[in-house]
């Protein structure tokens, strides 16, 4: 009789405890985001900036991963999206902000200050604009990002002063620190445009087939590994100037086309 009672009883608080761990989880990954964007601005505000660069990818990998663990393991809420917009505040408009001021010290202050708060304004407006839509149930394009995204705008500036760590170890010149207040500044204005960005992520998958993914990664990956700070600043550069390039030409054919940050 204590066995029929106990073990129905041990497999509901089971069954409970995975319920509760599936929604959770994506919830956790976010924190992950937040923390990581926390940490980065402790590290650029100890002038740690090669380590502050690293946390903000760090914080790519999480933020691309949450979104779709919440829907795979069909547990998306309210309160996630809300938490996943304040962790891309936080991570992808303030740190790289402070990141980008820290590393050009030679600008006079006022200077960098006032390209730091139009990025992190930008940035604001960016998400704000996507939780308009998506609360309104506006259209939602999987093929094109209206505005830059947020992720990849603060992902850029990371990837350049990672770039910049590497480049004044190795060729002894600063100029990646030179042009970054000019590059933050024109990101702020992409994110707030209405310029369709071509959303590569939807091309990636086993839709192509599965030697021509593997392929793919396995390439990604030998390329990061051997040269990190190449394979970021390559990858990122060539995908903002050629989805630039293709969303002007075929935006103009797009009469509505929104998607995620």
């Amino acid at each position: 009789m204590l066995k029929k009672v106990f073990f129905p009883s041990y497999i509901l608080i089971t069954r409970r405890s995975i319920l509760k761990i599936r929604e959770m989880l994506p919830t956790v990954v976010t924190m992950g985001n937040i923390i990581c964007g926390f940490s980065s601005i402790l590290c650029a505000s100890n002038h740690q900036l090669e380590a502050a660069g690293w946390l903000i990818v760090a914080a790519m990998a999480l933020d691309a991963f949450d979104g779709r663990l919440a829907r795979m393991m069909k547990s998306t809420s309210k309160m996630g999206a809300q938490l996943d917009s304040m962790a891309d505040l936080a991570t992808f408009g303030i740190a790289p902000a402070i990141l980008m001021i820290k590393t050009c010290a030679t600008f006079p202050v006022v200077f960098l200050w006032g390209v730091g708060l139009f990025f992190m304004i930008c940035a604001a407006f960016r998400l704000a604009r996507f939780n308009i839509q998506k609360d309104e149930d506006a259209h939602i394009s999987r093929h094109f990002f209206t505005g830059l995204p947020t992720t990849l705008s603060g992902g850029t500036i990371a990837q350049l002063v990672i770039l910049n760590q590497f480049i004044q170890i190795k060729f002894g010149t600063n100029i990646v620190a030179v042009l970054l207040p000019f590059i933050t500044f024109t990101l702020g204005l992409f994110m707030v445009s209405k310029v369709p960005f071509f959303n590569i992520t939807n091309k990636i998958g086993f839709k192509q087939g599965i030697w021509f993914m593997v392929l793919e990664f396995s390439a990604a990956i030998l390329f990061f590994v051997l040269t990190p700070e190449l394979a970021l600043s390559t990858a990122l550069s060539c995908y903002l100037i050629t989805c630039a390039m293709y969303g002007v030409v075929k935006g103009r054919h797009l009469k509505k086309g929104y998607s995620v940050t």
